[in-house]
């Protein structure tokens, strides 16, 4: 099975979700090298997509520890908001717990 998330390190955060209002984004995506960063609605989206096929009762290799969820405050770089997505897991093999996360950029508009 192949994960977009690498994977980064457990941790636990209390992070409230970002003023949504403030993250109405322009269609222009942050390119880094030759990968194109998600806006925080991709990240959230492709989380949860991840998140169905890793934790399937069948299929999915981790039990599910915590959804996906805002993993620190919003940041600024120039004109760009980002921030990062995280997902909790346990692998069900070895009871290892991991934690998965994408990194999303946005331009306000």
């Amino acid at each position: 099975m192949h994960h977009r998330f690498p994977v980064i390190a457990w941790m636990v955060a209390t992070v409230s979700p970002p003023d949504m209002g403030s993250l109405n984004c322009a269609n222009e995506h942050f390119v880094a090298g030759e990968r194109q960063l998600p806006t925080y609605v991709e990240a959230i989206a492709q989380c949860a997509e991840e998140e169905r096929g890793m934790t399937h009762p069948k299929t999915g290799e981790y039990e599910l520890q915590r959804s996906c969820y805002d993993a620190s405050p919003p940041g600024v770089h120039g004109e760009w908001r980002y921030g990062r997505i995280s997902l909790d897991v346990i692998e069900r093999r070895s009871g290892d717990a991991y934690t998965f996360e994408t990194l999303w950029m946005c331009k306000p508009l």
